[in-house]
């Protein structure tokens, strides 16, 4: 009788020991991901939780167009979705649409599109109390961060900066969206 309640015993401790380590294999059911800390390594920080939401206004004088960029992990990859709303160009009957622009999918360790460099390159413009008008927003659960430029020349270096990282993710650059290449005579 011993014997068998030393087996049933040792039995309901090797049901719980595999229940146990069985929830600690799976994933996380949250993620420490914290965007001001670990943004400009989001490739390597981000989990397959976390979601990056990016708002880029393009807006300079006359032209208005706007840019939404959707950031997840799958695996060991990262995948960007964008797409992009231009106001300028409508007529009064037509009412603008986000269009799709691109999906792409990189590595993790992809050293081609260097966004963590140009938010380090821009940490200088970067606030995390809300403002109106802000060139770029960046958002992850509940944390947001912004940044702002200061007047029109300052703005068209932010654009540039923009454009030169943007155009290493997507080099087609259909219909202008990170800018033209001047045309030389």
């Amino acid at each position: 009788m011993k014997n068998l309640l030393k087996i049933l015993i040792l039995i309901l401790f090797l049901a719980a020991s595999k229940k146990e380590m069985k929830s600690k294999i799976q994933s996380p059911k949250s993620s420490d991901f914290d965007l001001e800390t670990d943004l400009m390594e989001f490739k390597k920080r981000m989990t397959d939780l976390d979601t990056i939401k990016l708002f880029f206004n393009h807006s300079v004088c006359t032209y208005e167009g706007y840019e939404k960029i959707e950031i997840t992990k799958q695996s060991d990859s990262i995948k960007v979705r964008t797409e992009f709303k231009e106001l300028t160009t409508f007529s009064k009957d037509d009412s603008p649409e986000w269009k799709l622009v691109y999906e792409k999918t990189i590595s993790e360790n992809d050293t081609i599109w260097p966004f963590g460099k140009f938010i380090e390159r821009n940490t200088n413009r970067k606030t995390y109390k809300k403002k109106k008008h802000a060139t770029l927003i960046i958002e992850n659960k509940k944390d947001t961060i912004q940044f702002y430029t200061d007047g029109l020349v300052d703005l068209n270096h932010f654009l540039e900066d923009y454009y030169l990282t943007m155009r290493k993710i997507y080099p087609e650059n259909k219909n202008g969206i990170y800018g033209y290449e001047p045309i030389e005579k």
